[in-house]
């Protein structure tokens, strides 16, 4: 991966939450807008996700930031590990 970039963000668990389902729906919807365009039409189903990912970074963006918001939220759920 090309120069990462990592940061750490503070939010209460509502935030979050909002947060996680507006990106959630971004991804729905910019996934649907490329989905059947031409460009893909040749791209068989089971690969068709990651090929707009790669062409789109910023739906990718919200690929990863979704995950990294569920693990969060995931871990603010089952209490600190001890």
């Amino acid at each position: 991966m090309p120069e990462a970039v990592e940061i750490q963000l503070h939010m209460p668990k509502p935030v979050a939450e909002a947060l996680l389902s507006s990106l959630r729906e971004e991804l729905r919807q910019g996934m649907q807008l490329h989905w059947y365009a031409d460009r893909y039409r040749t791209v068989p189903a089971g690969l068709r996700s990651q090929r707009i990912l790669t062409d789109y970074p910023a739906l990718a963006g919200h690929k990863r930031t979704i995950g990294a918001l569920q693990a969060a939220l995931h871990v603010s759920q089952q209490g600190p590990a001890e």
